[in-house]
C-alpha cells in the first residue's frame, strides 16, 4: 500500500483531502487491531472461569467464588461478582444487578466501533470533497484556457479521481471491519447473558434446596 503512494501522484494530485484519508486509514487500522485483540472469547467468555464458578456454587463455596472473581478481570468475572454479592436477595435483585453490570460491560466491549463508523462516514464524504475541489479547478482551467488545453484540464480531473479512490479505498475495508467487529460483539454478549441466566438459575436452584432442607426440620421443633 505504502509503494503504491509513493509511486503514484495520489499526495501530488490529491494533497491535504488525501493525507487526511490516510490519516484515518490509519487510525481505523490501529483501532481495529486493538479490539481484535481484546474481542476474544477466551478473554471475555474464559471457559476455565466458567467451570470452576459453577463448581464452587454448586458445592455452596461462595466466599472461595467471590474471591476467584476478584482475582480474575474481564466481563464474565465482573458478571459473576454482582450475582454472588447479591446471593441471598431475591431472584428478581439479583438479575437486576447482573442485568445493569451486563449493560456497563456491553458498552465496554463495544469501544472503538464508533471510531470505525465515523471513518467508514467521512471517508467517502472526505473523497467527494476532493471530487468538487477537482471539478473547481477543470472549471477553472476552462476559463482561463479553454477546452482546447488537455493538459490544463489533466490535474483537476486528476484531483478528482484520485480523491474519490482513495476516500472508497478505506471506506469500504473499515466498514467491513465495523461489520466484523460489531457481529462478534454481539455474540460475545449474547454468551455472557446466557451464562449469567445459568449462573442465576444455579443459585435460585440452590436457595429452594435449602429452604427444602430446612421446612421438615421446622415442622418438627412446631410439634
Amino acid at each position: 500500500m505504502l509503494e503504491l503512494v509513493q509511486d503514484s501522484p495520489f499526495l501530488a494530485q490529491g494533497g491535504l483531502i488525501v493525507a487526511l484519508i490516510g490519516l484515518a486509514s490509519l487510525v481505523a487500522a490501529a483501532v481495529f487491531f486493538a479490539r481484535l485483540a481484546v474481542l476474544r472469547i477466551e478473554r471475555v467468555v474464559p471457559r476455565r472461569l466458567n467451570h470452576a464458578i459453577r463448581d464452587l456454587v454448586v458445592r455452596e463455596q461462595f466466599t472461595e467464588a467471590l474471591t476467584l472473581c476478584r482475582m480474575e478481570e474481564g466481563p464474565l468475572a465482573r458478571l459473576y461478582l454482582s450475582g454472588l454479592r447479591n446471593r441471598a436477595r431475591s431472584r428478581e435483585l439479583i438479575k437486576e444487578r447482573m442485568l445493569e453490570v451486563g449493560r456497563h460491560e456491553a458498552i465496554v466491549l463495544s469501544r472503538g466501533l464508533p471510531v470505525l463508523d465515523v471513518v467508514a462516514v467521512i471517508s467517502p464524504l472526505l473523497g467527494l470533497l476532493g471530487t468538487v475541489w477537482g471539478m473547481i479547478a477543470v472549471f477553472r482551467a476552462i476559463e482561463i484556457h479553454g477546452v482546447g488545453n488537455a493538459g490544463a484540464l489533466a490535474g483537476g480531473i486528476e484531483t478528482a479521481l484520485y480523491t474519490t479512490f482513495a476516500g472508497l479505498l478505506v471506506a469500504i475495508p473499515t466498514r467491513v471491519a465495523h461489520s466484523f467487529l460489531q457481529s462478534r460483539v454481539d455474540r460475545l454478549i449474547v454468551a455472557l447473558e446466557e451464562l449469567a441466566l445459568e449462573l442465576l438459575e444455579l443459585l435460585d436452584s440452590g436457595r429452594e434446596a435449602n429452604l427444602d432442607a430446612s421446612e421438615p426440620a421446622a415442622g418438627s421443633l412446631a410439634e
